[in-house]
């Protein structure tokens, strides 16, 4: 049998259970691990998700980037060298040090090179001996795809960083769920994150191609001085710099077992998986817990903020207001709110700018960015029809939130989203990894995995004037961020701003934290390096370029 086809035939068992109340036990074990089991009688498969609470915003200033690249070096895939002790294991672990000590001499040499050009490089011998030590680290690694002992017995993995947590999901066939817990636990003894360099380096790239998103724009604007508005961009010379050790000791203590939930949603008694789990996950160390990071408050009465960009290829609207953490009483009520303003074709801002007024052609309401945890954003993102400014569709925004917020709500619009809601809820409660995915969030975010069903049920004795209540209190200009971007001009742009653009980026982001400062700072400098000549523009460059350190110039 070809190796994909139990996997398939294990999906269609996945999603062949009927919709109906989660029942999630809970236990605890011996090295502080909590696991969650929703019993599905009739599934040929299970699903497995480790949820390890902190995430992106509990990453130190020496590790920017480390939830992404474990979720990529740690659970891309599943290879024998990556879980299992081996013969070579020591000989890995050896090549890795020696890949490490490689990276790090030709980071510093190319620093140096930058600062003295016309001095000998040892550049080439060096880039020759990491060449030499990845092809040895190649032989003992494995390369080819059919290798993943998952893909092998008809399984999958996944896995998300976020800003809240990292989760990994595995779906595999029932007979082989003592080899996930197995398996599971000796990735984190080993921890051996052989992919370290690769995926670094993917992530160095995609950030350099990709620059700065709409959305992280809003955040920093938003949210400034806390790590949910941090831009990796920023971070890159400390990416950079990260090495294979300090991912790896990052990941013992992240990756603890009391950071740590199990939630597993198959055809199984408590009774029959708790010794097994116990036996392989309830044996991994206890780790001391050390420093936890302190993170500071944000303010939402920051006052209304204001950024505008290019950035795209076409123009978009960003809006966010600053609402308070998930376990907030008023959460529920902006989640109403959220779902009368954006939640399907129905909507709000559906039928008024995108049907009625036709100002729009996309919207899409999302709340808790990037988290729930912290206090986070309600975020309404909106593309405008060619032919409207962004300024027409901010005053149409506004005027359906004040609307909102004063008009009484009519009950078929109420019972229609709360419909909606219970719909999404019974979807959820259907799809073993969904479930899983929810029970997961609720615990990463709101320190408790209840939250999942209590939302629910308290939407149901939810009252229009309590979303109204929350919503003049959170949905109000002081607590309001709008980013404008217009299109990027890209190649038609002079190479020489587009540099200086760059530069006067680079130099504002060392020195003002604020996002929003920031972008009318340089948008207020390339207003006025355009009045100079062309030989004066250059000169500029080469005076700003000079005030970069060196690995940023």
């Amino acid at each position: 049998m070809h190796l994909l086809v139990p996997f398939f035939i294990a999906a269609l068992g996945l999603q062949a259970q009927a919709p109906r109340p989660s029942e999630v036990q809970e236990r605890r074990l011996s090295n502080g691990a909590r696991l969650l089991l929703v019993e599905r009688r009739g599934l040929s498969a299970f699903n497995g998700t480790l949820v390890f609470q902190g995430g992106r915003a509990e990453e130190p200033a020496t590790a920017p980037g480390a939830t992404d690249l474990l979720a990529a070096a740690l659970y891309s895939t599943t290879w024998p060298e990556d879980v299992a002790p081996a013969k070579n294991q020591a000989d890995l672990e050896a090549l890795l040090k020696q890949e490490e000590g490689l990276l790090e001499a030709l980071r510093l040499e190319r620093l140096r090179l930058r600062r003295d050009p016309g001095t000998t490089t040892q550049v080439p011998a060096l880039e020759a001996r990491l060449e030499s030590i990845q092809a040895r680290l190649q032989t003992l690694c494995s390369s080819s795809p059919l290798s993943d002992l998952y893909l092998a017995r008809g399984g999958r993995q996944k896995a998300e960083a976020t800003t809240d947590a990292l989760l990994v999901q595995t779906e595999l066939p029932l007979e082989s769920f003592e080899f996930w817990c197995r398996t599971e636990a000796q990735r984190l003894r080993a921890l051996e994150l052989s992919r370290f360099s690769g995926v670094r380096a993917e992530l160095v790239a995609d950030l350099r191609s990709n620059g700065t998103l709409g959305t992280a724009l809003l955040c920093g604007a938003a949210l400034p001085g806390h790590p949910y508005g941090r831009d990796l961009l920023d971070y890159l010379p400390a990416l950079e710099a990260l090495r294979w050790s300090d991912l790896r000791a990052y990941a013992r203590h992240s990756l603890r077992p009391d950071r740590m939930t199990i939630i597993l949603v198959g055809s199984f008694s408590v009774e029959k998986v708790l010794p097994v789990v116990e036996r392989h996950l309830g044996s991994l160390p206890v780790v001391p817990e050390g420093e936890e990071a302190i993170l500071p408050e944000i303010t939402p009465g920051l006052g209304d903020r204001r950024v505008e960009a290019a950035l795209g290829t076409s123009p978009r609207l960003l809006t966010g207001w600053r609402i308070p953490a998930r376990r907030h009483p008023d959460h529920l009520a902006l989640r109403m709110a959220a779902q009368l303003l954006g939640g399907g074709q129905s909507s709000r801002l559906e039928s008024q700018l995108v049907r009625t007024k036709n100002l729009v052609r996309k919207v899409q309401v999302s709340l808790d960015e990037p988290g729930g945890r912290f206090p986070g954003l309600l975020v309404a993102d909106l593309r405008p029809r060619e032919g409207h400014s962004l300024a027409e569709v901010a005053g149409a925004l506004h005027s359906e939130i004040l609307r909102l917020q004063q008009d009484p709500i009519p009950q078929e619009e109420w019972l229609r989203a709360s419909a909606q809601l219970e719909a999404e809820h019974l979807r959820v409660e259907d799809d073993p990894a969904a479930l899983a995915h929810s029970l997961g969030t609720a615990w990463a975010s709101g320190g408790d995995w209840r939250l999942a069903e209590l939302d629910i049920q308290a939407l149901r004795g939810l009252v229009p004037e309590v979303v109204q209540d929350a919503a003049r209190t959170w949905l109000s200009p002081s607590h309001r961020t709008t980013v404008l971007l217009e299109p990027n001009p890209g190649s038609s742009q002079d190479p020489v701003e587009a540099e200086l653009v760059r530069v006067l980026k680079t130099l504002a982001s060392a020195r003002i934290p604020d996002l929003a400062q920031r972008e009318h700072l340089v948008a207020e400098g390339v207003r006025q390096l355009r009045m100079l000549s062309s030989e004066e523009r250059l000169k500029t460059l080469k005076l700003l370029e000079a005030q970069l350190a060196p690995e940023k110039r």
